[in-house]
């Protein structure tokens, strides 16, 4: 899982904050002096006491015990790891791409980088195009001649040899098949249109609609059938210049770009079906991000934890506790007498609440719709503050009482 939107206030905001709040912050006095400054503490959940975490954030009767990090999202016999646009930290959710990088990751069609990342602005080549190809008819096992220049060590080795058999790729005069080079916008379009031959869709077009795009004359003849026929069911439409649509035949191909392209070849072209994300793997997979945020920030070292947690009521929801290595006795101590503290403790909880609503609006992006509650508490279990989805549920001045 990757990073997401939220990770810099997780690993900035909270991170630094959390620098302040150390026993070496002039709060070494015992806790027999706070009684004697009139900071014992009362009962649990008493007006003028701290609340605790079962009381202030509804969670179940065991709620620390309950929280349990999510190492995999998914069964571990589970062949697709289901991803979505907002776990790639090099893409943004808001650009043109954004649904087509959901939609071929979901289906395991374009995965991402080993460092996790999608690089929706390489360019693809033909090797990786081929292996997109094969990955939709379900990754067949087929032998053939073979291309020259293609050796069973190559990650594209299986996909060529199947396209060379069934007349998806041709390959060089030469015979070679070139998986290296990067791959043009219409050598991509005849491989495509090869494919969809080979499913048994009619790949024949009139042209009318790829000549009205700028830069048709470039391409060469034997790419103009299958440019026409990719125009004409959308995968294609040209890129965007400040003088209008310009086709580049000769170009490279963003992998988001044909991120687009497969989408719209697998859902539109050939009506196979959204992919398929229940509930409780959107739940999950969010869980795992969130976990996933936590350790590379350093707040999982620090004690933090995340889970999903079921109120006394029923209601799931997810809950991040942020512990402090003092107890609830210091922390009031602290807040009462030493203003830097104070001032510190209250950045601390704006910071939380705020990224209790990134939090929760990464969740509702992804379908998952739990809120996200927030709780920072003592080395003695007793809330110090906590917030839901951007809003204080239990207000620092409170529980400093």
């Amino acid at each position: 899982m990757k990073l997401n939107v939220w990770s810099k206030a997780l690993s900035v905001g909270v991170a630094a904050s959390l620098v302040c709040f150390t026993p070496a912050v002039a709060l070494a006095s015992p806790e027999s002096d706070a009684e004697a400054l009139g900071s014992q503490l009362e009962s649990v959940g008493s007006l003028s006491g701290g609340m605790s975490l079962d009381d202030a954030l509804c969670g179940s009767e065991s709620l620390l015990d309950s929280i349990s990090e999510a190492d995999s999202p998914f069964d571990s016999d589970s062949e697709i790891e289901l991803q979505s646009v907002l776990e790639f930290p090099d893409c943004n959710p808001n650009e043109w791409y954004a649904s087509a990088v959901t939609y071929v990751s979901d289906k395991g069609l374009i995965t991402g980088y080993n460092d996790g990342t999608f690089g929706p602005y390489d360019n693809i080549t033909r090797g990786q195009l081929v292996t997109i190809l094969w990955r939709m008819e379900g990754k067949p096992v087929s032998s053939s001649a073979g291309f020259s220049d293609v050796s069973s060590s190559d990650f594209y080795y299986s996909a060529a040899l199947w396209a060379q058999k069934n007349g998806v790729i041709k390959g060089y005069g030469d015979g070679t098949f070139g998986g290296e080079r990067l791959i043009t916008r219409e050598e991509a379009a005849v491989m495509l249109a090869n494919y969809a031959n080979f499913k048994g869709y009619d790949t024949a077009s009139d042209k009318a609609a790829l000549m009205r795009i700028s830069g048709w004359r470039e391409a060469d003849s034997w790419a103009l059938d299958s440019l026409g026929w990719c125009v004409d069911q959308g995968l294609m439409s040209g890129k965007d210049t400040p003088s209008g649509a310009y086709l580049d035949p000769m170009g490279s191909t963003w992998r988001s770009a044909m991120a687009k392209m497969i989408m719209v070849l697998d859902r539109d072209v050939f009506g196979n079906p959204e992919p398929t994300v229940s509930q409780e793997q959107k739940e999950q997979r969010v869980l795992a991000s969130f976990q996933k945020s936590l350790d590379d920030s350093g707040l999982s070292a620090k004690g933090a934890r995340v889970g999903i947690v079921t109120s006394k009521t029923g209601e799931h929801a997810y809950l991040v506790v942020q512990p402090l290595n003092m107890t609830f006795s210091q922390v009031r101590y602290g807040y009462r007498n030493i203003s830097d503290f104070r001032s510190n403790l209250i950045d601390l909880t704006e910071t939380l609440k705020e990224t209790s609503g990134s939090m929760y609006g990464y969740s509702a992006q992804e379908g998952a719709n739990l809120s996200v509650r927030i709780g920072l508490f003592s080395s003695d279990d007793e809330v110090i503050y906590a917030a839901e989805n951007g809003s204080s549920i239990v207000p620092l001045s409170y529980t400093m009482r």
